[in-house]
């Protein structure tokens, strides 16, 4: 019995761990589109290029719906990480910090809460 309860107990302590270290970072149940999202795409997306008047390559970032479907089609998430392949944005503008970046990643990881 006690070999059963071992690895489970290790995997806890790991996520207990894990958890812990994560420091003032929100949780990622924690994160919702109108407070953590929005003003992240409005600031470096919606208000410039990805915008209902002017959606730059055809992508509207101006509503829940849309952002929700480029991030979890993983599009927005490997621009704005600047992974391989894929077209850097913000463009024109520098690369957003790995907190921000994160934070979207964490949100649509959690289930892209609005």
């Amino acid at each position: 019995m006690l070999n059963k309860i071992t690895p489970v107990a290790l995997i806890l302590l790991i996520v207990g761990f894990v958890s812990c270290t994560a420091g003032k970072q929100a949780t990622s149940a924690a994160l919702t589109y109108t407070t953590n999202v929005k003003p992240i795409i409005d600031a470096n997306c919606a208000s410039t290029c990805h915008n209902a008047g002017r959606p730059a390559a055809g992508i509207d970032l101006t509503t829940y719906e849309k952002v929700k479907e480029q991030t979890l089609t993983g599009k927005l998430i490997i621009a704005i990480q600047h992974a391989d392949g894929a077209k850097p944005m913000p463009k024109k503008a520098p690369k957003m910090d790995d907190a921000t970046i994160q934070t979207i990643v964490n949100w649509a990881s959690s289930g892209a809460a609005l």
